[in-house]
């Protein structure tokens, strides 16, 4: 079974260039390890309509769609209210995230202020997903079809913390029945992408239920091949034939 996520990334300072973002790579290889598939990355501005109309389509083509970013403090934190919007939903305060921000001020010795309680704002009916190292929660919201949107603060530690402590378990349970891929790699020195080609064009490798992908860097090349877990003996054998193809170029892990 194939189970298809997309991402949405939300920020003017990702589009300019400001802010690196690495949430495509982190959710895919998340994702990938428990079986499902990440097939859209794709970034847009702080304004609610772009917001509001990248998540409806993302639902028309999926059935789990992951946000990130603009759940902040500021005038431009606008994802809320592009969700409340779209699914014609109230934002409502969540109590016991204001009361850990009250405990993370009175730490510092601060008082917390009103702006700062925009980040425990969450749509009425989503589920909070605790933030173990920052203050706005991520949110799980349901929708009436059966649809999961993914709701996470933007930066990298905070996104990550939620994806790996609260998204990626649930997930688990939901599609336990899914299997993890199977992800081989044949790892090549001292030829060129377009030379291999010609040896598995001569060759006529085109291993059936079997996809390959091709990495160069430094001097290398790095050929994965993958397909879902009832054609392992299919991937073994590409694996193998690969790897007799180019002998004399395969390089260990370790070389």
């Amino acid at each position: 079974m194939d189970i298809q996520a997309e991402l949405i990334s939300i920020g003017n300072e990702l589009l300019s260039g400001q802010t690196l973002n690495t949430h495509g790579r982190d959710l895919g290889e998340a994702l990938q390890n428990i079986g499902l598939r990440l097939s859209r990355d794709t970034t847009i501005p702080d304004d609610i309509p772009i917001i509001g109309s990248a998540i409806d389509d993302s639902l028309d083509r999926v059935d789990l769609v992951v946000v990130s970013g603009g759940l902040g403090p500021t005038i431009d934190d606008i994802t809320r209210d592009a969700l409340a919007e779209l699914f014609s939903r109230k934002i409502v305060l969540d109590q016991p995230t204001v009361d850990k921000m009250e405990i993370f001020f009175e730490k510092k010795g601060k008082r917390m202020s009103l702006a700062a309680t925009r980040q425990a704002q969450v749509l009425e009916g989503a589920a909070v997903l605790n933030n173990s190292v920052g203050l706005a929660p991520g949110q799980r919201i349901e929708t009436n079809d059966g649809k999961i949107i993914f709701v996470l603060p933007g930066p990298p530690n905070e996104f990550n913390a939620i994806l790996s402590e609260e998204i990626m378990p649930w997930l688990k349970i939901k599609y336990a029945h899914v299997k993890p891929l199977i992800v081989r790699f044949v790892r090549t020195q001292g030829i060129g992408e377009s030379d291999i080609v010609t040896i598995l064009e001569k060759e006529h490798f085109q291993p059936l239920d079997v996809d390959l992908g091709f990495y160069p860097g430094k001097g290398r090349v790095k050929i994965r091949l993958s397909s879902t877990a009832d054609n392992e003996n299919k991937v073994l054998e590409a694996q193998a034939r690969l790897q007799g193809f180019l002998a004399e170029h395969i390089v260990t892990e370790d070389s």
